[in-house]
């Protein structure tokens, strides 16, 4: 039996689009970039491996996520600091999707404390320079082994000819945080559990998008 959670592509125009260095929606929509974007989501949803009852996307962004990760819990929050929640929750409420979105700081919020089995945060970790506050704040959030999943580009200078190519400039003055010193400050907080890498077929060193499962120690 396929376990998997498949990620749902909504209607286009379904979600209104933010800061397109923020959220790129309308790229997951074109044909061959859409398919590059789609996937790595997919694979990093590849490596979800229980059932959950409550989970937390951090940088939500438009909503892009939301109708997939409600097909895979009970109970859904989300939480970002510069959407805004009456909007997208228009777009939920004509799906039926029942979500606690939040706009703010995680670190300020104050869920409490063991309040859900999984947070998830897709390319948002790149754009903060120190996610040590953020990762002591999750550790405290998430439930006894509670997992943290994290999609990261790659982020160095091929990588911003890439970006230039399918229209984003300057992207590396967004990007300031690599998914290796990511992992380093993760370890304080987080144990590794599982990892991919977009393209799979190339060593670690040419990969061009990472996702890793993370447990919270």
């Amino acid at each position: 039996m396929d376990n998997k959670v498949k990620f749902i592509l909504p209607p286009e125009n379904f979600f209104t689009p933010n800061d397109p260095i923020d959220d790129p929606l309308s790229y997951y929509y074109r044909p061959i970039v859409g398919l590059l974007y789609r996937q790595r989501i997919q694979n990093g949803l590849n490596l979800l491996e229980a059932s959950y009852d409550s989970v937390l996307e951090f940088g939500y962004g438009s909503g892009l996520l939301l109708p997939t990760l409600g097909s895979a819990c009970k109970n859904l929050s989300a939480i970002d600091i510069v959407s805004e929640p009456e909007k997208i929750k228009l777009s939920l409420d004509r799906m039926g999707l029942v979500v606690d979105l939040k706009k703010g700081d995680i670190t300020k919020v104050a869920y409490p404390s063991d309040s859900f089995d999984l947070i998830v945060g897709f390319s948002v970790f790149e754009h903060i320079s120190n996610s040590e506050p953020i990762l002591e704040e999750m550790h405290r959030i998430l439930k006894s082994r509670g997992q943290l999943l994290v999609g990261m580009p790659r982020v160095d200078g091929l990588m911003e000819k890439f970006f230039k190519f399918i229209g984003y400039k300057d992207i590396n003055e967004h990007h300031v945080m690599s998914f290796e010193k990511f992992l380093d400050m993760a370890n304080k907080y987080f144990s590794v559990k599982k990892q991919s890498r977009m393209p799979s077929f190339l060593p670690a060193l040419f990969g061009l998008y990472f996702t890793v499962l993370l447990e919270k120690k």
